[in-house]
């Protein structure tokens, strides 16, 4: 019984995971693309476009594609965003980077999981899948509003309304 709620669960928890690292990392991209350094940005923004493919292809697969590639991509992530945290620590969110390295860790533990199994996992159940997403978006989302990205963002609140009679011309 164990091992058809644990395999079913591991893809749609690394690929959330993915998903919500992916998020973190282009946030702090942009910031250290924002900021000039090019360097740092380039790498924290390939990781994000990276980890968002591979999460959707992990779901619509419903398996983890390339695991070695991933926890080597993973592991290079994690590393990119504490050489981020490193280089501008007062422009660049601790929690942002924490929660970005700990879903980058989880992906790396879920492929290592796969790799360990004998045969492709069930394909994620709709349930975990959706727990997986509230628990990966509750923690994403203050966490990105502590980003540089997040801080410089209009409020929403204060747009004000717009007269719908009114057409500019």
């Amino acid at each position: 019984m164990e091992s058809r709620v644990g395999r079913s669960s591991t893809p749609a928890w690394a690929a959330v995971a993915a998903w919500g690292a992916g998020l973190l990392a282009c946030a702090l991209g942009a910031s250290a693309a924002t900021h000039g350094d090019i360097i740092l940005a380039v790498p924290l923004l390939v990781i994000a476009a990276a980890a968002l493919a591979w999460g959707a292809a992990a779901l619509v697969r419903g398996s983890l594609p390339a695991p070695r590639t991933a926890i080597a991509a993973a592991i290079g992530g994690v590393v990119a965003v504490v050489a981020a945290l490193l280089a501008d620590p007062a422009r660049t969110s601790v929690a942002a980077s924490a929660l970005a390295c700990a879903l980058l860790l989880s992906v790396a533990l879920g492929c290592g999981r796969r790799l360990r199994m004998e045969k492709d996992a069930a394909p994620p159940r709709l349930s975990v899948l959706l727990i997986a997403a509230v628990v990966v978006a509750g923690a994403v989302t203050p966490a990105l509003g502590a980003t540089e990205a997040g801080r410089l963002a209009p409020d929403h609140g204060s747009h004000g309304i717009i007269d719908p009679g009114h057409h500019p011309r």
